[in-house]
C-alpha cells in the first residue's frame, strides 16, 4: 500500500473537516436570500414593496376568516392594489363546497395580465384561519403575487397571465373549487404557481409538482436560488395535505407548489403575524414565483412536454435532473462498478470480508435510526419533546445526527477486521443495492442512493485499481452522498421537527457510510471514533431534556373553548394544549380535571374540563323539511341555523351510518374525503359564514330506519368569565386552528 493509503486516520481527519464545511455551506445555502428593498429595479421583486403591500392588506393584523370584517377589508384592499396596477379586477362570488365538505358563500378576486388565451394562473388565497391573522399563510402570498404582477407590467410585451386571489383555502379549496367550476377563465389555464406557507420563516421550497415533473423541473433551473427535488415532490403526493394546487390535477396543467415551512410551531396561531414574518423567506418566495411565471409564459402551454424526472438543487446553486426511468441503469452501473473492484481485488479479499461490510453498511443506518427513535421516545416520557416543533430544537436535533454518526462509526469499527479494501467494495455494492430498490419502487427519492452508490463504487473500483488513491477516493464518495444527504437532513428538521428523529440520524449515517475504509484503517483505534459522536449524542440529548420546550416567541397550541350541551343544559370549560399539561396558572383559574380525556367522540384531541355556568342561549337547530325519495335512498330536507347568531354550523355524522350523501344549499358536500380520518371516522357537512336564516341541508340515507346526527354552532371567543382564563393562559400557549370559541351541540334523529 502506498504512502498516502498508509495514513488513513489524516484522510480521516480531511474527510470530517470537509464534511464539516458542507454541513456549514448547507446551512448557509438554505438561508433565504436578502430581501431587496423597495427602492429596487422594476423588473426584479422586492420584498420591501411586497411588505408594504401586505401592511396595506391588512393593517391591524386580525384574523381573515370567511365572514369577517377583516376579511371583507382585505378583499377590497386587493381590488385596490390591482386596481393600481392599472388592472380591471373583478369578484367572483359564488356559494360553493370544498373537498372536505365544507361550503361558503365565497369571493375570488381576479385580474388579467395580457389578454386572453393560454395563461398562467398566478395563485396564493386571502382568508385565515380564525385564530390567526396569517401574514405568512398565505398573507405573504398574496402580497408576493401582487409583487410579481408589478415586475411582470414593467416589460413588455405584458405575459399571458391569470392572478387569483381565491377565498375559503382554509375551508377546503372553496373559492379554488368555485374557480374551477363556474369561472370561464379556469378554461384558460395553462401553468398553475401556487404560493403557500406553513410557518414564518426558512427558504422557499418547491415541494409539489403537477403535470409531469420532468417540465417544471427543467424551468426550475431558471429560480435563483432553486431549492427542490423530487423527492419532496414524491412525499407531498402520498401525504394527506392538500393545497389549492390539488384541485389543478386534474387538468393535467403543468403546476409547482412554493412554500416556506420554517417555525412551523406558529402555523395556524396568533404568532403568525407580520412582525415573525422574515422577509428574505419573503423575498425567497416572490423571486422564485417571478422567475416560474417568466418561464412558463415563454414555453408553449398549448403542448407542454410530458414526462417524470428525478431532480434535485445542488447546494441551490442548480438542478440536476434525469428522466426517471435512467435512475434504475444509474443503479444498475453502480453495481457494475462495484462488481468490477471485487474482480480486481479477489486475489486479496473474499466474499465472506464483503459479507461484513454489508453487514456494518447496514447495521450503521439501522441502528442510528432506532437509537434516534429510542432516545426521541425517552425524551418525549420526559416531558422534553411533547410536540413536533419545540421552542429549542436544536439539542434535540444534534443529538439524533451524533446518534447516527455513533451507530455508523461503530458498526465499521467492529467489521474492522474484514478490511479497508472490503468495506469501500461492499459499501459500493449496500448503496447500489438499495439504489436498485429505490429506482424501482419510488423513483422521485433514488437520487439520494443512485448518487452515493455510483460514488460509492467508482471509489472502490479506484482503490483495487491504484491503491494510493483509496484515501481520496474515500473523501470524494463520501462529499458526493454528503452534497445530496445533508441538505435533507437539515430541511426535514423544518418539514416534521423531532419526528424525524429516526431520518435524521439514518441520513448523517449513510453520508459518511464511504469512510468506512479509511476507519478500518485505523486497526484497533478505530473503537475509539465511535466515543466522540456517542458522548456528543449524550451531551445533546441531556441538554435538550432541560430546555422547555415552548416559548412566547415558539408557542405551543393551547385553545380555550366553552361547550354548552344543548339537549342537557350542561356546560363546561375545555382546554386543548398541545403538551397535554394543566399550567399551574390555569389550574388555579378553574378546577380543571387533573387528566385531559376525549370529550367529544369526534375529536381526537384529549382535553381539561371543567364546569361552567350555563349560558341562557338556545343551542343550534336542525328543523326537518320534509322527507322525499330518490331511487332506494330516502331524502331528509333539513335547515341548519344558529338562533345565537353563530358564523359556523355543521352537522356531525358518526362512523358506520347509512348517511350516503349530503347537499348544502343545493350543492354537493362530499363528506367522505379522507377528513374522517382526521376526526375519528366522522362526517362533516359544514357551513361557515352561516347566514342568519340558516342554510338548507339535504341528507340522503340508505333504509327507514331513524338515523342520528350531531348538530355544532361555533363562534369565535368565550362568553363571560372566560377572561379570567385566558389571562392564566401562559405566554407560551396560543389559541389555534379556530381559536378560543364558544361551541354548542345537540344530537338530532332524521
Amino acid at each position: 500500500m502506498s504512502g498516502d493509503a498508509s495514513h488513513p486516520g489524516r484522510w480521516l481527519l480531511a474527510a470530517l473537516a470537509l464534511l464539516a464545511a458542507l454541513a456549514a455551506a448547507v446551512a448557509i445555502r438554505l438561508e433565504p436570500p436578502a430581501p431587496l428593498p423597495a427602492g429596487a429595479p422594476a423588473a426584479a421583486f422586492s420584498a420591501g414593496r411586497a411588505l408594504e403591500l401586505l401592511a396595506r392588506i391588512d393593517p391591524d393584523g386580525a384574523p381573515r376568516p370567511i365572514g369577517s370584517a377583516a376579511h371583507e377589508r382585505a378583499r377590497r384592499a386587493i381590488v385596490d392594489e390591482l386596481r393600481r396596477l392599472g388592472l380591471s379586477p373583478e369578484v367572483q362570488e359564488s356559494f360553493a363546497c370544498g373537498i372536505y365538505g365544507t361550503c361558503a358563500t365565497v369571493r375570488n378576486v381576479l385580474a388579467r395580465i395580457g389578454g386572453g388565451g393560454r395563461s398562467v394562473l398566478l395563485m396564493a388565497h386571502y382568508d385565515t384561519v380564525p385564530a390567526g391573522p396569517g401574514a405568512g399563510d398565505d398573507g405573504s402570498g398574496v402580497a408576493a403575487i401582487l409583487e410579481v404582477a408589478r415586475a411582470l407590467l414593467a416589460e413588455p410585451p405584458p405575459l399571458p397571465v391569470i392572478l387569483l386571489l381565491d377565498d375559503g383555502e382554509e375551508g377546503g379549496l372553496i373559492g379554488a373549487s368555485a374557480f374551477l367550476a363556474e369561472h370561464p377563465w379556469a378554461r384558460d389555464v395553462g401553468a398553475v404557481v401556487n404560493l403557500e406557507a406553513r410557518g414564518t420563516a426558512g427558504p422557499s421550497l418547491l415541494f409539489e409538482i403537477t403535470g409531469g415533473s420532468a417540465f417544471a423541473a427543467a424551468l426550475a433551473r431558471s429560480i435563483p436560488r432553486p431549492v427542490t427535488s423530487s423527492l419532496f415532490a414524491g412525499i407531498y403526493e402520498r401525504l394527506p395535505n392538500d393545497t389549492d394546487l390539488t384541485l389543478f390535477r386534474p387538468l393535467g396543467v403543468p403546476g409547482v407548489n412554493l412554500a416556506f415551512i420554517g417555525e412551523g410551531e406558529r402555523y395556524h396561531t396568533l404568532a403568525d403575524d407580520r412582525v415573525h414574518l422574515d422577509p428574505r423567506s419573503v423575498q425567497h418566495q416572490g423571486e422564485s414565483a417571478l422567475a416560474m411565471a417568466r418561464a412558463f409564459a415563454g414555453s408553449d402551454l398549448e403542448r407542454p412536454p410530458r414526462g417524470e424526472a428525478v431532480f434535485f438543487d445542488v447546494l441551490s446553486l442548480g438542478v440536476v435532473a434525469w428522466p426517471a426511468a435512467a435512475s434504475l441503469p444509474l443503479a444498475a452501473a453502480g453495481l457494475l462498478l462495484s462488481l468490477g473492484a471485487a474482480a480486481r481485488a479477489r486475489s486479496r479479499i473474499g466474499w465472506k470480508a464483503i459479507g461484513l461490510g454489508l453487514g456494518a453498511f447496514a447495521a450503521g443506518p439501522l441502528l442510528g435510526a432506532t437509537a434516534a427513535l429510542g432516545l426521541r421516545l425517552v425524551l418525549a416520557a420526559a416531558g422534553a419533546l411533547p410536540r413536533p416543533w419545540v421552542a429549542h430544537p436544536g439539542a434535540a436535533l444534534a443529538a439524533f445526527w451524533c446518534a447516527g454518526l455513533a451507530a455508523a462509526a461503530g458498526a465499521a469499527a467492529l467489521a474492522r477486521r474484514a478490511g479497508p479494501e472490503a468495506l469501500g467494495i461492499a459499501t459500493g455494492v449496500g448503496f447500489s443495492a438499495l439504489a436498485l430498490a429505490a429506482a424501482s419502487a419510488v423513483p422521485a427519492a433514488s437520487y439520494l442512493l443512485v448518487v452515493p452508490a455510483v460514488a460509492a463504487a467508482g471509489a472502490a473500483l479506484a482503490a483495487a485499481s491504484v491503491p494510493a488513491l483509496a484515501g481520496p477516493a474515500a473523501v470524494a464518495a463520501a462529499l458526493a452522498a454528503a452534497v445530496v444527504l445533508f441538505p435533507v437532513a437539515w430541511l426535514l428538521r423544518l418539514a416534521l421537527g423531532v419526528l424525524g428523529a429516526p431520518a435524521l440520524a439514518l441520513l448523517p449515517a449513510l453520508a459518511v457510510a464511504p469512510l468506512a475504509p479509511l476507519l478500518a484503517g485505523l486497526g484497533d483505534r478505530a473503537r475509539r471514533a465511535a466515543w466522540l459522536p456517542l458522548g456528543a449524542t449524550v451531551v445533546a440529548a441531556v441538554l435538550a431534556a432541560a430546555l422547555p420546550h415552548a416559548s412566547a416567541a415558539r408557542p405551543q397550541a393551547m385553545s380555550l373553548l366553552f361547550h354548552q350541551d344543548a339537549d342537557t343544559g350542561a356546560a363546561r370549560w375545555l382546554l386543548v394544549a398541545e403538551d397535554e399539561r394543566l399550567p399551574e396558572p390555569m389550574r388555579n383559574a378553574a378546577p380543571f380535571s387533573e387528566r385531559a380525556g376525549r370529550v367529544f367522540g369526534w375529536d381526537r384531541r384529549s382535553a381539561f374540563a371543567s364546569v361552567a355556568p350555563a349560558l341562557p342561549v338556545p343551542g343550534p337547530e336542525l328543523q326537518v323539511l320534509g322527507t322525499t325519495r330518490r331511487g332506494s335512498l330516502r331524502v331528509v330536507r333539513t335547515r341548519l341555523r344558529s338562533p345565537r347568531g353563530a358564523r359556523d354550523a355543521m352537522l356531525l355524522i358518526p362512523p358506520g351510518s347509512p348517511v350516503v350523501a349530503v347537499e348544502i344549499g343545493g350543492r354537493p358536500a362530499p363528506v367522505d374525503r379522507k377528513l374522517r380520518r382526521i376526526i375519528a371516522g366522522y362526517g362533516v357537512a359544514r357551513c361557515l359564514g352561516l347566514p342568519p336564516e340558516g342554510v338548507e341541508i339535504a341528507v340522503a340515507i340508505e333504509g327507514e330506519a331513524p338515523v342520528p346526527v350531531q348538530v355544532l354552532d361555533l363562534s369565535s371567543g368565550l362568553p363571560r368569565g372566560g377572561e379570567r382564563l385566558v389571562a392564566a393562559r401562559p405566554p407560551s400557549g396560543v389559541p389555534i386552528q379556530d381559536g378560543d370559541a364558544t361551541l354548542m351541540t345537540r344530537w338530532v334523529s332524521l
